[in-house]
């Protein structure tokens, strides 16, 4: 019996000092304070202190179980419900990280892709280029292909939102989807970096929750045919190799809000 209330301790202590270890990583990640390679290399021990911590729980909450007993409840329901999270979390991204597609660069247009003009200057120091990544060549699931094939692979919903204009005029129908993308693209909450009208651009940023790593998102909205209007996207990283499904995760978001206004 006297082991349980210990056990409820542990493992709340060990939560704590693991999430403390973890968030510090992430904000002086995010306040550019270290690399995004440095930060993820310090949060490694906040991870390994939370292991211990959802061990811990994981044994007090089956003692308690088996002698009927709340002994500690409450410290060891927060130390193993955030143990939980504190692995769960990471531990979901490096699941996504090796079943995904081991890319950063994901576009509606694999053949055409849109290219980014006002964010070149705001790339500086990015370790990804800002040219397309379409043609490059990786391995996913045993296999040589284009990041490209990778993509349409894992993703095959991934394609251009064209739409007919039916009676209203061409121009009007091109200038009212623009300026959807640009609703959307505010109701994402994705910073605006710049927008043109008349070449039917749109550019714009979107940072991770955690580190704060950027993705640059770049919107073209164009004719289609003589009587119809067309809607590309494109996200890429600035750092990293794999996104976890990130970026793809963006474009689906953006055409999801963009075809349901």
């Amino acid at each position: 019996m006297r082991h349980q209330p210990l056990l409820a301790k542990t493992a709340f202590f060990t939560f704590l000092i693991g999430a403390v270890i973890a968030l510090a990583a992430c904000i002086c990640t995010r306040l550019h304070l270290v690399s995004l390679d440095l930060g993820l290399k310090l949060v490694l021990p906040g991870l390994a202190i939370g292991l211990i911590g959802l061990g811990c729980g994981g044994a007090w909450i089956w003692r308690a179980l088996a002698l009927n007993n709340s002994q500690g409840w409450r410290l060891g329901t927060i130390g193993l419900i955030g143990s939980l999270l504190l692995v769960g979390i990471p531990a979901s991204y490096q699941w996504r990280v090796e079943t995904l597609p081991p890319i950063h660069d994901v576009s509606t247009d694999i053949g055409d892709a849109p290219q980014f003009v006002a964010l070149l200057a705001q790339r500086k120091g990015a370790t990804n280029p800002a040219s397309y990544d379409g043609p490059n060549v990786i391995v996913y699931q045993g296999e040589k292909m284009t990041t490209a094939l990778a993509q349409k692979n894992a993703w095959q919903d991934i394609k251009p939102l064209e739409r007919l204009a039916g009676t209203i005029p061409q121009h009007e129908f091109i200038s009212r989807y623009f300026w959807r993308a640009l609703n959307a693209v505010n109701g994402l909450g994705w910073r605006v970096a710049a927008f043109d009208v008349k070449s039917g651009r749109i550019e714009a940023t979107s940072q991770t929750l955690w580190f704060g790593g950027i993705s640059d998102i770049v919107i073209r909205v164009k004719p289609a045919g003589k009587i119809g209007v067309r809607v590309d996207v494109r996200a890429k990283s600035r750092h990293g190799d794999a996104d976890g499904g990130r970026n793809a995760e963006l474009v689906h978001a953006f055409l999801a809000r963009e075809d349901g206004h």
